[in-house]
Protein backbone atom coordinates (compact mmCIF):
# COMPACT_ATOMS: atom_id res chain seq x y z
CA UNK A 1 0.00 0.00 0.00
CA UNK A 2 1.82 3.52 -1.15
CA UNK A 3 0.94 6.78 0.62
CA UNK A 4 -1.50 7.72 -2.07
CA UNK A 5 -3.31 4.66 -1.85
CA UNK A 6 -3.42 5.31 2.01
CA UNK A 7 -4.99 8.76 1.38
CA UNK A 8 -7.46 7.70 -1.46
CA UNK A 9 -8.93 5.04 0.95
CA UNK A 10 -9.45 7.63 3.69
CA UNK A 11 -11.57 9.57 1.39
CA UNK A 12 -13.41 7.16 -0.14
CA UNK A 13 -14.36 6.00 2.21
CA UNK A 14 -16.72 8.66 3.43
CA UNK A 15 -17.76 9.60 -0.02
CA UNK A 16 -19.13 6.11 -0.96
CA UNK A 17 -21.79 7.30 2.62
CA UNK A 18 -21.93 10.72 1.80
CA UNK A 19 -25.58 10.90 2.51
CA UNK A 20 -24.48 9.53 6.45
CA UNK A 21 -21.37 11.95 6.45
CA UNK A 22 -22.07 14.70 4.47
CA UNK A 23 -25.71 15.44 4.36
CA UNK A 24 -26.86 14.25 7.67
CA UNK A 25 -24.73 16.78 9.30
CA UNK A 26 -26.11 19.55 7.08
CA UNK A 27 -29.75 19.00 7.88
CA UNK A 28 -29.03 18.89 11.52
CA UNK A 29 -26.48 22.67 10.61
CA UNK A 30 -29.46 23.82 8.64
CA UNK A 31 -32.28 23.69 10.95
CA UNK A 32 -29.83 25.52 13.70
CA UNK A 33 -30.08 28.11 10.68
CA UNK A 34 -33.09 28.31 10.45
CA UNK A 35 -34.20 28.23 14.20
CA UNK A 36 -31.74 30.79 14.90
CA UNK A 37 -32.11 32.68 12.08
CA UNK A 38 -35.67 33.47 12.08
CA UNK A 39 -36.27 33.28 16.53
CA UNK A 40 -33.69 35.38 17.39
CA UNK A 41 -33.20 37.59 14.14
CA UNK A 42 -33.55 40.30 16.19
CA UNK A 43 -30.89 40.17 18.56
CA UNK A 44 -27.84 41.97 18.82
CA UNK A 45 -24.44 40.37 19.61
CA UNK A 46 -22.91 42.95 21.92
CA UNK A 47 -19.24 44.05 20.82
CA UNK A 48 -20.27 42.81 17.00
CA UNK A 49 -21.74 44.84 14.13
CA UNK A 50 -23.37 42.13 12.21
CA UNK A 51 -26.77 40.07 12.72
CA UNK A 52 -26.66 37.19 14.37
CA UNK A 53 -27.36 34.74 12.22
CA UNK A 54 -23.69 35.80 10.78
CA UNK A 55 -22.54 35.62 14.07
CA UNK A 56 -23.50 31.91 14.86
CA UNK A 57 -22.78 30.82 11.02
CA UNK A 58 -18.41 30.40 11.61
CA UNK A 59 -19.43 28.50 14.95
CA UNK A 60 -21.57 26.12 13.02
CA UNK A 61 -19.17 25.53 10.39
CA UNK A 62 -16.66 24.79 13.36
CA UNK A 63 -19.25 22.25 14.67
CA UNK A 64 -19.51 20.95 11.63
CA UNK A 65 -15.76 20.38 10.73
CA UNK A 66 -14.60 19.72 14.39
CA UNK A 67 -17.24 16.54 14.54
CA UNK A 68 -16.54 15.27 10.97
CA UNK A 69 -12.84 15.10 11.43
CA UNK A 70 -12.69 13.75 14.26
CA UNK A 71 -15.34 11.07 13.59
CA UNK A 72 -13.67 10.24 10.18
CA UNK A 73 -10.14 8.78 11.61
CA UNK A 74 -11.45 7.40 15.18
CA UNK A 75 -14.14 5.56 12.94
CA UNK A 76 -11.54 4.20 10.21
CA UNK A 77 -8.68 3.01 13.14
CA UNK A 78 -11.39 1.17 15.30
CA UNK A 79 -13.06 -0.85 12.18
CA UNK A 80 -9.29 -1.41 11.37
CA UNK A 81 -8.38 -2.79 14.48
CA UNK A 82 -11.85 -5.10 14.60
CA UNK A 83 -11.26 -5.85 11.30
CA UNK A 84 -7.73 -6.73 11.55
CA UNK A 85 -6.80 -4.45 8.87
CA UNK A 86 -4.58 -2.93 10.82
CA UNK A 87 -1.64 -5.18 10.53
CA UNK A 88 -1.81 -4.11 7.09
CA UNK A 89 -1.53 -0.28 7.65
CA UNK A 90 1.66 -1.17 9.82
CA UNK A 91 3.41 -3.22 7.52
CA UNK A 92 2.88 -1.02 4.58
CA UNK A 93 6.14 0.77 3.12
CA UNK A 94 5.88 4.15 4.73
CA UNK A 95 6.99 5.77 7.78
CA UNK A 96 5.11 6.44 10.43
CA UNK A 97 4.94 10.39 9.86
CA UNK A 98 3.43 9.12 6.27
CA UNK A 99 0.52 7.09 8.37
CA UNK A 100 -0.11 9.78 10.47
CA UNK A 101 -0.48 11.89 7.75
CA UNK A 102 -2.67 10.33 5.46
CA UNK A 103 -5.26 9.07 8.16
CA UNK A 104 -5.55 12.79 8.93
CA UNK A 105 -5.87 13.96 5.25
CA UNK A 106 -8.72 11.52 5.22
CA UNK A 107 -10.28 13.37 8.02
CA UNK A 108 -9.38 17.31 6.83
CA UNK A 109 -11.09 16.39 3.88
CA UNK A 110 -14.11 15.27 5.66
CA UNK A 111 -14.41 17.88 7.50
CA UNK A 112 -13.56 20.69 5.19
CA UNK A 113 -16.27 18.72 3.05
CA UNK A 114 -19.01 19.15 5.67
CA UNK A 115 -17.84 22.89 6.13
CA UNK A 116 -17.80 23.96 2.76
CA UNK A 117 -21.81 22.51 2.49
CA UNK A 118 -22.67 24.08 5.37
CA UNK A 119 -21.37 27.61 4.21
CA UNK A 120 -22.88 26.88 0.90
CA UNK A 121 -26.70 26.74 2.64
CA UNK A 122 -25.35 29.89 4.59
CA UNK A 123 -25.44 31.90 1.71
CA UNK A 124 -29.11 31.42 2.05
CA UNK A 125 -29.77 33.09 5.02
CA UNK A 126 -26.45 35.70 5.44
CA UNK A 127 -25.17 36.19 2.07
CA UNK A 128 -21.98 34.87 0.62
CA UNK A 129 -19.12 37.47 2.10
CA UNK A 130 -16.44 36.24 3.20
CA UNK A 131 -13.98 39.11 5.02
CA UNK A 132 -10.46 37.09 4.78
CA UNK A 133 -10.75 33.82 2.61
CA UNK A 134 -7.15 32.64 2.76
CA UNK A 135 -7.29 32.65 6.59
CA UNK A 136 -10.28 30.66 6.47
CA UNK A 137 -8.99 28.26 4.42
CA UNK A 138 -5.54 27.84 6.66
CA UNK A 139 -7.95 27.89 9.99
CA UNK A 140 -10.00 25.52 8.59
CA UNK A 141 -7.78 23.24 7.73
CA UNK A 142 -5.63 23.25 10.66
CA UNK A 143 -8.60 23.14 12.71
CA UNK A 144 -9.67 19.45 10.78
CA UNK A 145 -6.03 18.33 11.14
CA UNK A 146 -6.32 18.42 15.42
CA UNK A 147 -9.64 16.90 15.52
CA UNK A 148 -8.88 14.28 12.65
CA UNK A 149 -5.63 13.68 14.92
CA UNK A 150 -7.95 13.53 18.09
CA UNK A 151 -9.85 10.76 16.43
CA UNK A 152 -6.52 8.99 15.94
CA UNK A 153 -5.53 8.76 19.30
CA UNK A 154 -9.28 7.81 20.26
CA UNK A 155 -8.94 5.62 17.57
CA UNK A 156 -6.48 3.61 18.87
CA UNK A 157 -6.77 3.62 22.35
CA UNK A 158 -10.66 2.18 22.11
CA UNK A 159 -11.27 -1.10 22.41
CA UNK A 160 -14.99 -1.01 20.95
CA UNK A 161 -17.44 1.43 19.10
CA UNK A 162 -18.54 3.06 22.79
CA UNK A 163 -15.34 4.24 23.55
CA UNK A 164 -15.55 6.68 20.85
CA UNK A 165 -18.93 8.22 21.72
CA UNK A 166 -16.87 8.71 25.34
CA UNK A 167 -14.97 11.10 23.70
CA UNK A 168 -17.36 13.09 21.64
CA UNK A 169 -19.94 13.03 24.55
CA UNK A 170 -18.12 14.00 27.54
CA UNK A 171 -15.10 16.25 25.53
CA UNK A 172 -15.55 16.80 22.50
CA UNK A 173 -19.90 17.82 22.34
CA UNK A 174 -19.28 20.01 25.76
CA UNK A 175 -15.91 22.10 25.02
CA UNK A 176 -17.81 22.91 21.29
CA UNK A 177 -20.80 24.25 22.59
CA UNK A 178 -18.91 26.00 25.62
CA UNK A 179 -16.75 27.56 23.10
CA UNK A 180 -18.72 30.77 21.88
CA UNK A 181 -20.81 29.81 19.08
CA UNK A 182 -23.48 31.08 20.28
CA UNK A 183 -22.69 33.58 22.01
CA UNK A 184 -19.74 36.11 22.46
CA UNK A 185 -16.80 34.80 25.38
CA UNK A 186 -16.08 38.33 26.06
CA UNK A 187 -20.30 39.30 27.25
CA UNK A 188 -19.99 36.34 29.85
CA UNK A 189 -19.99 37.58 33.21
CA UNK A 190 -17.11 38.00 35.33
CA UNK A 191 -14.64 34.75 36.04
CA UNK A 192 -16.66 33.05 33.07
CA UNK A 193 -15.36 34.81 30.52
CA UNK A 194 -11.76 33.81 32.03
CA UNK A 195 -12.22 30.49 32.51
CA UNK A 196 -13.76 30.35 28.55
CA UNK A 197 -10.15 30.74 26.96
CA UNK A 198 -9.02 27.51 28.79
CA UNK A 199 -11.38 25.72 26.13
CA UNK A 200 -8.63 25.07 23.25
CA UNK A 201 -12.23 25.17 20.89
CA UNK A 202 -12.69 28.95 21.68
CA UNK A 203 -9.74 29.86 19.72
CA UNK A 204 -11.05 28.22 16.62
CA UNK A 205 -14.50 28.99 16.59
CA UNK A 206 -13.00 33.14 17.23
CA UNK A 207 -10.40 32.41 14.10
CA UNK A 208 -13.18 31.48 12.05
CA UNK A 209 -15.35 34.05 13.07
CA UNK A 210 -12.50 36.53 12.41
CA UNK A 211 -11.95 34.93 8.71
CA UNK A 212 -15.83 35.90 7.79
CA UNK A 213 -16.40 38.86 9.40
CA UNK A 214 -13.33 40.54 10.63
CA UNK A 215 -14.50 40.92 14.18
CA UNK A 216 -13.48 38.65 17.08
CA UNK A 217 -13.18 38.38 20.89
CA UNK A 218 -9.25 37.65 20.70
CA UNK A 219 -6.39 38.59 18.40
CA UNK A 220 -6.67 36.57 15.60
CA UNK A 221 -3.16 35.56 15.51
CA UNK A 222 -2.93 34.82 18.57
CA UNK A 223 -5.76 32.29 17.84
CA UNK A 224 -3.89 31.06 15.07
CA UNK A 225 -0.34 30.62 16.86
CA UNK A 226 -2.25 28.66 19.57
CA UNK A 227 -4.22 25.81 17.22
CA UNK A 228 -1.13 25.76 15.12
CA UNK A 229 0.84 24.57 18.37
CA UNK A 230 -1.53 21.99 19.01
CA UNK A 231 -1.76 20.85 15.50
CA UNK A 232 2.25 20.59 15.63
CA UNK A 233 1.89 18.75 19.46
CA UNK A 234 -0.92 16.36 18.46
CA UNK A 235 1.12 15.52 14.96
CA UNK A 236 4.38 14.65 17.05
CA UNK A 237 2.26 12.75 19.13
CA UNK A 238 -0.15 10.90 16.98
CA UNK A 239 3.51 9.67 15.19
CA UNK A 240 4.98 8.65 18.28
CA UNK A 241 2.37 6.32 19.10
CA UNK A 242 2.27 4.96 16.17
CA UNK A 243 6.28 4.11 16.56
CA UNK A 244 5.45 2.73 19.79
CA UNK A 245 2.32 0.88 18.74
CA UNK A 246 0.35 2.17 21.44
CA UNK A 247 -2.90 -0.03 21.85
CA UNK A 248 -1.80 -1.92 18.85
CA UNK A 249 -0.21 -5.16 20.72
CA UNK A 250 -2.61 -5.87 23.16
Amino acid sequence: MSFYTLVKKEVLRFIKVSIQTIFAPLISTTLYLIIFAYSLRGREVVGYSVSYTRFIIPGLIVMGIIQNAFANTSSSLIIAKYQGTIIELLLAPFSYLQLSLGLMIGGIARGLAVGVAIYLVSIFFAGAVIAHPLLLLGSGTIIAGIFSLLGIIAGLWAKKFDHISIFSNFFITPLTFLSGVFYSVSSLPGVWSRVSLFNPVVYMVDLIRYSFIAESDINYLFSLTVISGAFIFLLILVTYLFKIGYKLKD
